[in-house]
């Protein structure tokens, strides 16, 4: 028989080593260490733009140089020995270096927006509290897969990923977007996936907690028919904006209470009143899908100031309200075999 205990565990004095890789800077520290790293990339802007500037204008002297020499060519073979094919052939072959110059002269907008992901958002990620940033990965398709509320779709795409660990719990989150064939106007979801892994067992059944109304209406008596309705009582109204199914509708009302849905509130707000769906499952998984457009992580024009430190603080902000739902799941002790 499986049973879930939810006494508080009694509080032990954490080291460094037990809250792995993630751990809390607070805004001072975090903003000394990201003002060097701005003055960094805005060296490394600066530089590319440099960069940029000479081969253009090196680019546009030669592309003058050789299309004079075409229409030189042209007029000489042309007029004055009056022969065409030759005459056509030498202004054609004055286009083809400019095309080249072209290509050589954007090279540096490239390289500062591969830069960007390969060598300032890892550092960025690593002041953020440790972590690791891997520019083209995300949360499993697989594990996506077994979710109830993800909308069937074509093609998964997943970015900026940030990965690390807080008290033992494995932490995954990054831009993700779903797409349809029907659908070729805009995404289906487009926003953050996160994926929480507890090192034991603590959640019994498959939950499903979410703020979509419209998720609720398409999938209640469909998708999620043989979950149960839970309800539970809130001390706060503001925290009151969730529908509750589960399979097992016994634990979700022990496991979920006050505090988890308060940060799951919170959670929603820090995005922008987000409409959050967070899914407990796999008896030690907590995925949540974050509907939010905004693209978080892409580098800014060549020729503007580099100037992300708001938009750091918000991602700091974003991921120690990550971590305070971590926090509320190590309130549990794991589950237990008899």
């Amino acid at each position: 028989m499986v049973f879930m205990s939810i006494k508080t565990k009694q509080k032990r004095k954490k080291t460094h080593s037990d809250d792995g890789d993630l751990s809390r800077i607070d805004d001072r520290k975090f903003g000394k260490r990201l003002d060097a790293l701005i003055a960094e990339s805005e060296e490394m802007r600066l530089n590319r733009m440099r960069q940029h500037r000479t081969r253009s204008f090196i680019s546009m002297n030669l592309t003058i140089f050789s299309i004079l020499l075409g229409v030189a060519g042209f007029g000489w073979f042309f007029l004055v020995q009056a022969i065409l094919l030759p005459a056509v052939l030498s202004l054609a072959l004055s286009l083809i270096p400019p095309v080249f110059l072209h290509v050589w002269a954007a090279r540096p907008l490239k390289t500062y927006v591969r830069e960007h992901k390969t060598v300032f958002m890892p550092k960025l990620a690593k002041t953020l509290n440790g972590l690791k940033f891997h520019p083209e990965r995300g949360v499993s398709s697989k594990i996506i897969g077994k979710l109830a509320v993800i909308p069937a779709h074509d093609r998964y795409e997943a970015e900026d990923c940030f990965m690390g660990t807080y008290k033992g719990v494995k932490v995954i989150f990054s831009e993700a977007r779903l797409y349809s064939k029907n659908r070729k106007d805009a995404p289906l979801f487009d926003g953050i996936f996160v994926l929480l892994e507890t090192p034991e067992s603590v959640i019994d059944g498959h939950t499903i907690i979410t703020a979509n109304s419209k998720m609720v209406k398409a999938y209640s008596k469909t998708r999620w028919k043989t979950m149960q309705e839970v309800h539970i009582s809130v001390s706060d109204p503001e925290w009151d904006k969730f529908d509750i199914y589960s399979t097992k509708p016994e634990s979700a009302e022990l496991i979920i209470g006050d505090r988890l849905l308060k940060e799951l509130s919170e959670t929603s707000e820090v995005f922008d009143d987000s409409p959050l769906t967070a899914v407990l499952f796999g008896k030690k998984y907590v995925f949540m899908m974050i509907p939010y457009e905004p693209d978080m992580f892409e580098a800014s024009s060549l020729f503007v100031p580099v100037t992300t430190k708001s938009q750091a603080m918000r991602c700091k902000k974003e991921i120690e309200q990550l971590l305070e739902i971590i926090d509320v799941f190590d309130l549990y002790e794991p589950l237990h075999s008899t």
